[in-house]
């Protein structure tokens, strides 16, 4: 089957909407440990990534790359169920028994994996081109500082297509349990397309997402303020926890097209 086949009766949005209520169950337990891991960032705040000088800091950079995959262990379970639900259709808790934990951990070892090459990249090119992204904020870019700019915007466009090359690495994981990187690589250029336009469509969806959910939350901070609760934690915990949701929505969107290319593909 070639990769402009359109064999799916249901939209993405659909199959994602229908996941995180089959997966409410881990949905919940990711946004409750989103919430807490919030409340430990607040008590013990990591290194700011600019020093008091304003020029970046290796500490910093550090510390945001530790914090960014601490974020992103609630969002690996959430992740797992959703391959599992569309590759095999089982959901909820019987999806993350379905392969066992060892079937559990691997994956898990695979997306951490990711997820730290992710957040190193985007330590380092802030460390980079911080200084020229400043510069841009306040209206100050000379041509020296635009061409940097530039490399950096192609250099941050390559890192996008390479997770769209290897992005169905999880898809074959747990239908295949292995994957070779070869065969990998060949599934994200055969639906290289499909992937590179769906994957776009939800890096634009979810900021008009997040605008769409901030009356919600304000209503929410405001009734957990009439019931007693301090206005700063009232906020840390809704907009944490909405963030939370936000960001297993994006997931299980990200696991549906990639294991729909995956299956497009074989």
């Amino acid at each position: 089957m070639n990769g402009h086949a359109q064999p799916f009766k249901t939209w993405i949005i659909q199959d994602g909407m229908a996941l995180m209520w089959q997966g409410r169950g881990i949905v919940a337990i990711s946004v409750l440990l989103t919430v807490l891991i919030s409340g430990l960032g607040s008590v013990v705040p990591g290194p700011s990534l600019l020093d008091t000088e304003g020029t970046p800091s290796l500490i910093g950079a550090i510390g945001q790359v530790i914090w960014f995959a601490i974020y992103a262990i609630p969002l690996i379970p959430v992740a797992y169920i959703s391959h599992i639900a569309v590759l095999r259709g089982e959901v909820g808790f019987a999806a993350m028994l379905s392969n066992g934990l060892a079937g559990v951990l691997y994956f898990a070892r695979g997306m951490m994996a990711a997820v730290v090459v992710a957040a190193v990249l985007g330590a380092l090119y802030q460390l980079v081109f911080v200084s020229d992204l400043l510069l841009m904020s306040a209206g100050r870019v000379d041509a020296s500082a635009a061409l940097r700019l530039g490399v950096g915007a192609m250099v941050a466009l390559l890192a996008f297509a390479l997770f769209v090359l290897l992005g169905a690495w999880g898809a074959m994981i747990v239908q295949a349990g292995q994957a070779r990187f070869g065969d990998v690589l060949a599934v994200g250029r055969r639906c290289f397309f499909y992937l590179l336009v769906r994957l776009l469509a939800v890096v634009l969806f979810l900021p008009i997402l997040s605008a769409l959910v901030l009356p919600v939350m304000g209503q929410v901070v405001a009734i957990l303020v009439a019931v007693g609760i301090p206005a700063d934690p009232a906020f840390m915990i809704v907009s944490a926890a909405f963030s939370a949701l936000i960001g297993c929505f994006a997931v299980v969107l990200v696991s549906v097209i990639f294991c729909r290319a995956w299956q497009l593909a074989k």
